[in-house]
């Protein structure tokens, strides 16, 4: 059970990376001809598309992961109740990964950096959501004894 925790800390760090690589990258690709605009006028149909997907993207981790861990087993070993976890994480993570990198390709398609804003706010969320010891004792009720061998 030592090893559970590691390889979700590295995934996350890699879904991070990701995200903030290509932003940085398509930001310096359109550093020259980016531009600041919430009007949808400007840049229909992709305005009301990217950002809404975002804030979904959002929603549906924060839905989908609750809604999995309250349906773990109580009474279940460790072992499986952290499989669990990580399934509901990875998922979790990897919709908020979506959701920032679908308006980082708004923000590389139109040029706005209005995008940008939905792109850093699944960013946030995701970098929130870092797996550490004291989460997964407290979200699945991981008693005494097998919680220090995390």
């Amino acid at each position: 059970m030592n090893n559970k925790l590691k390889p979700l800390q590295t995934i996350h760090l890699a879904l991070c990376g990701g995200v903030f690589l290509f932003a940085l990258i398509t930001i310096f690709l359109n550093r020259d001809i980016m531009f600041f605009d919430a009007n949808p006028a400007h840049s229909a149909p992709f305005n009301p598309i990217f950002p809404i997907m975002g804030l979904m993207t959002i929603t549906a981790s924060i839905y989908f992961f609750r809604n999995v861990i309250s349906k773990v087993d109580k009474t279940a070993s460790t072992e499986s109740k952290i499989d669990q976890y990580q399934s509901a994480f990875i998922i979790g993570a990897a919709l908020l990964e979506g959701g920032a990198l679908f308006n980082v390709v708004g923000f590389y398609l139109t040029h706005n950096a209005f995008f940008l804003i939905f792109a850093f706010a699944n960013f946030v969320f995701l970098a929130l959501r870092r797996p550490t010891k004291e989460k997964l004792i407290s979200d699945l009720n991981i008693p005494y004894p097998d919680s220090e061998m995390l």
